[in-house]
């Protein structure tokens, strides 16, 4: 059985951050998609947009500030 490993909430919220990048690159929203999901899926875009950033230096994406 594998170990338990503890991780803290500010890096399992950024770890969960990118799986969800990296679904949204490999699974394009296809056009037959029922309604529902499609607000589900616009639901958490809102949601996201609304959440701080938890990586030093970015803000909702940004990789620098300026």
């Amino acid at each position: 059985m594998p170990r338990r490993i503890d991780i803290d909430h500010k890096h399992s919220r950024a770890i969960a951050k990118e799986i969800g990048e990296k679904l949204r690159a490999t699974l394009k929203p296809e056009p037959d998609q029922p309604e529902s999901l499609k607000t589900q899926i616009e639901r958490l875009r809102k949601l996201e947009e609304r959440s701080p950033s938890i990586v030093p230096g970015t803000e909702h994406g940004n990789k620098s500030r300026r």
